[in-house]
């Protein structure tokens, strides 16, 4: 009995695997509107019903999603900020991570799905997410203080400098996902540039 009860735990996971894993392809090319559940129990390879089973709704599944994406981002950006570098080093570090994930497919679709500004209609947890994604922009701002008082950041407005790098970043993702490999991601140093001194 416990054999069977592993194998159809290990099904479960596989079968949510396969449906966020659809979810997160369609909604970083497609959107959250321009998606519907018919499509990603497809391409997942599984039947609407079963999607139902574990997800009550397409914004639930982009909700469940987006969430995921943000922990990933801010793991990595918490083991960033917790170095024990020069903010010049933290930012070289955020940049290797960002340009690494983002040549991975599903890298790819997680940088997007965080960019995307759709609500869900649960608005509780649409603002938690938006406050999240705040919360990111708000850690990088932190790493450029600490660089403009050491003299290795840029001058100007912390908050906005973190906020046109994120979204430069974004806009990144979003041009490679577009155009594929005929996309070449910019240089790490021309990124570089838009936060510390040359």
């Amino acid at each position: 009995m416990p054999k069977q009860k592993e194998q159809f735990d290990e099904m479960r996971l596989l079968t949510i695997q396969k449906i966020k894993n659809a979810g997160l392809k369609l909604f970083s090319k497609k959107g959250l509107a321009a998606t519907n559940i018919k499509e990603i129990a497809k391409e997942a390879g599984i039947s609407l019903g079963l999607i139902y089973h574990y997800f009550k709704s397409k914004e639930e599944l982009y909700l469940s999603l987006a969430n995921e994406a943000m922990d990933k981002s801010q793991l990595a950006l918490e083991g960033i900020i917790s170095q024990s570098v020069n903010a010049r080093d933290k930012i070289s570090s955020f940049i290797d991570s960002y340009l690494h994930g983002v040549q991975k497919e599903d890298g790819i679709y997680y940088f997007i799905i965080i960019s995307q500004p759709y609500l869900t209609g649960n608005e509780e947890e649409d603002l938690k997410l938006n406050d999240r994604k705040m919360q990111s922009i708000k850690r990088l701002e932190g790493i450029i203080q600490e660089g403009q008082l050491t003299g290795e950041c840029v001058p100007g407005d912390p908050f906005q400098l973190a906020a046109t790098f994120i979204s430069a970043t974004q806009g990144i993702a979003s041009f490679k996902l577009m155009f594929g490999d005929s996309f070449i991601l910019p240089e790490k140093d021309l990124l570089l540039r838009l936060l510390i001194k040359s």
